[in-house]
């Protein structure tokens, strides 16, 4: 059965040659087979970095995922004047519109890079190499693993209903595992278990190879890795997993916060990556981003912090300084304010140091430990006034308190509309244009792409459109 996931891969080989985004190294021609492109290690090097660019695109992580995250939840309401992203932000999308074609597309597109990355780059070794080679190559193979199971995550939460006990025999992604899928060949959605499974699996792949990898925060690196599977296995309410693979990734990254108000403001503002930094997308002015980048959305796009986002900061904390005089109901969020001399320039943050720190303190609270309080003022003494002693202990005051550090802490990186899904917090949007009230958002799931369905007859996300949040 044709269906989209074959058209990307086959629109990639023909287009090979001349796309800004591609993951091959062709000579020139109409179209080349990919067994011809990978000779050596080279050739599985410049693919690696083609998965990279590929995951940074605007379409994918580069902005439709992280403003989703933000702009859909209660931190960023969109003003309406330009357009973009106003159907996110108020829920008038469909199955047609562009910014879920785009992010089931260009998941997909890593997930087929990086697979026939493996692919090739398997049967190099088992040709024989040198040494050297040997280890580039098996540090490519493990980062294309760790690029598979981001893009798995992050497509099925997107597409998928929060993995939970009643959630996850429904449907969830089609699985790209160890062959990429053939033109034509029928596909089918897996459950929501199933694709956590995968991703799993395909971590525990990543780590069998990763210390090869360096500790770029360009590219996955061990603790990259480690905060990946935190993630996951926060998501899956796996407390004890998330417990390690947090403090796993934290003595690997060797990092520490910046708590310095000017130092941790000014950070923002540059693209060298900071000590905080595990993983992070890297972009240049190079890049041309212009009307595509997450700055212009926050910028002459007229993407607002909302009034609710602004109160719930104390006076004196550092982050507010990322919100101009953090007044009003035009106060723009700076993360991705950019460069002085390039302002739609900005690394985007995938995994950050807090991250992880926030991460033990959630699933400590969760297991009634009483330290989960001393991982949370890792983070929350960004707020200079705030003792220790100040944050609730009981077990309800502590995880309020927590995600309301989450919002604080990872504002406009994307968390926000998930973190709601996953623990069932109601959401009520204060500030802008929509304003919304006891929104359950772990019953809402976006649809799969009309495109998608009319090729291939996958299965609709049923109802997905009765669980939209009502206006207030």
């Amino acid at each position: 059965m044709k269906h989209l996931l074959n058209i990307f891969i086959i629109a990639a080989l023909i287009m090979s040659s001349v796309a800004c985004d591609d993951f091959l190294t062709y000579a020139p021609s109409d179209a080349v087979d990919d067994t011809e492109a990978f000779k050596t290690a080279k050739d599985i090097t410049n693919a690696l970095n083609g998965v990279y660019y590929t995951l940074g695109r605007y379409e994918f992580y580069g902005r439709n995922v992280i403003a989703t995250g933000d702009i859909a939840a209660d931190n960023t309401y969109m003003l309406g004047t330009s357009g973009h992203f106003n159907d996110i932000y108020q829920f008038t999308l469909n199955e047609s519109t562009d910014y879920m074609m785009h992010m089931w597309e260009y998941g997909y597109k890593v997930l087929d890079r990086a697979t026939r990355l493996i692919t090739a780059g398997k049967a190099l070794l088992a040709e024989g190499v040198t040494s050297g080679d040997e280890a580039t190559i098996r540090a490519a193979i493990a980062q294309a693993y760790a690029l598979k199971a981001l893009a798995h995550f992050t497509l099925v939460n997107i597409y998928g209903l929060p993995y939970s006990s009643s959630n996850t025999g429904s449907l969830g992604i089609v699985i790209i595992d160890e062959d990429i899928i053939p033109p034509f060949q029928e596909v089918h959605r897996s459950t929501v278990a199933d694709a956590y499974a995968q991703v799993l699996k395909e971590i525990g792949l990543a780590k069998e190879g990763i210390s090869a990898a360096g500790s770029s925060a360009f590219h996955f690196n061990a603790a990259a890795v480690a905060a990946l599977e935190a993630r996951v296995k926060l998501y899956m309410a796996d407390w004890g997993g998330a417990i390690s693979a947090a403090q796993s990734g934290i003595e690997l990254r060797k990092g520490s916060l910046v708590m310095t108000p000017s130092n941790y403001v000014n950070m923002w503002f540059d693209i060298v990556p900071t000590s905080e930094d595990i993983f992070t997308i890297s972009k240049t002015a190079d890049d041309n981003l212009s009307a595509n980048s997450l700055n212009t959305l926050y910028g002459s796009y007229n993407g607002k912090a909302t009034s609710g986002l602004i109160a719930i900061f104390a006076e004196n904390d550092m982050r507010l300084g990322l919100f101009g005089d953090g007044t009003g109901e035009q106060i723009r969020a700076l993360k991705f304010d950019g460069l002085p001399s390039s302002k739609a320039t900005s690394n985007i943050p995938v995994f950050r140091l807090p991250e992880l720190y926030l991460i033990i303190a959630e699933a400590k609270a969760q297991l009634g430990q009483a330290d989960a309080v001393d991982a949370l003022f890792e983070v929350a003494r960004r707020n200079p006034d705030l003792q220790q002693s100040d944050i609730p202990t009981d077990k309800a005051g502590l995880l309020k308190f927590i995600s309301a550090e989450r919002r604080r802490e990872l504002f406009q990186e994307g968390h926000r509309l998930f973190d709601l899904r996953r623990t069932g917090e109601l959401m009520t949007r204060s500030g802008g244009n929509f304003p919304i009230s006891n929104w359950d958002a772990s019953k809402f799931v976006y649809p799969i792409p009309a495109n998608e369905i009319n090729a291939s007859g996958l299965e609709q996300n049923t109802g997905w459109s009765s669980a939209l949040p009502p206006k207030s």
